[in-house]
């Protein structure tokens, strides 16, 4: 066993795949395995990644959440890091959140947004656990290190954009001891024509809302937390998106983004 097992799915990043591995080679921490998912690219993306020491698995295009699943399906690492591979780890980052960790079952990662060159820092506003799942807008899993016990029995869906939400909320329900790493832990690059800048059409607000609904069997399997979960489905406004989805399909009026930036 590793320390960390470090899962980063692709698709077309080309562009920016040397920086991703560069950044994760360059720590101080070695401690850790690479698994680099390639979700049947059509650029030279694997032309790059053959030059460092990762495993590499290929997946028929089940986009990220199915390419996380099949990277958790080999990880070894006693946690899971989820890095995107237009994305790339901060410098100490392993070394830092090791000297973190204790027997927590989640670690929060704080992490800085690159969009156009400009860098902010963002970081996780609420401490405690049921704040965190009641009120937390960053349920990406790269903003997570997990515990693989934790996980290990948890699935993300398969060719659907917006997959981890769930996921996230579920990990937490099964957790029981919490930690925040305040360093930033990794810089999250905005770049154009990724899944969460295109444009949200009918087919993914259908999926949105589809996942939103999926957070009641969360309430009933984890009573402990039904209260925070109800508090979170209240604030995504259910009754405002099928409204938009309505007159979409009615209209051929897309409001999404006027009430949801």
């Amino acid at each position: 066993m590793v320390k960390f097992s470090i899962i980063i799915p692709n698709y077309n990043k080309e562009p920016y795949i040397k920086e991703c591995l560069d950044s994760v080679f360059k720590q101080t921490f070695k401690d850790y395995e690479v698994i680099f998912i390639d979700d049947a690219s059509t650029d030279n993306s694997l032309d790059i990644v053959k030059n460092y020491p990762v495993k590499i698995l290929k997946t028929p295009h089940l986009q990220a959440g199915g390419a996380r699943n099949l990277g958790l399906e080999v990880a070894i690492g006693e946690y899971i890091v989820f890095l995107d591979s237009d994305d790339y780890l901060c410098e100490n980052a392993l070394e830092n959140l090791n000297n973190l960790i204790i027997d927590e079952d989640i670690i929060i990662l704080n992490y800085i947004k690159n969009e156009n060159g400009n860098l902010t820092l963002k970081k996780e506003p609420y401490k405690t656990l049921k704040e965190i799942i009641a009120n937390s807008t960053h349920l990406g899993v790269p903003t997570k290190c997990f515990k693989r016990n934790l996980i290990e029995n948890l699935k993300f869906p398969i060719k659907q954009r917006f997959e981890d939400m769930v996921f996230t909320l579920e990990a937490m329900c099964k957790s029981e001891k919490i930690a925040i790493l305040e360093e930033p832990f990794f810089v999250y690059r905005k770049v154009p024509n990724s899944n969460v800048t295109k444009e949200i059409d009918l087919e993914t607000m259908l999926l949105i809302y589809k996942e939103l609904l999926n957070i009641y069997p969360l309430c009933i399997k984890y009573p402990k937390y039904k209260d925070e979960l109800l508090i979170r489905l209240k604030k995504d406004k259910l009754d405002k998106r099928l409204e938009i989805i309505e007159t979409l399909v009615t209209t051929g009026e897309n409001h999404f983004r006027e009430y949801f930036k």
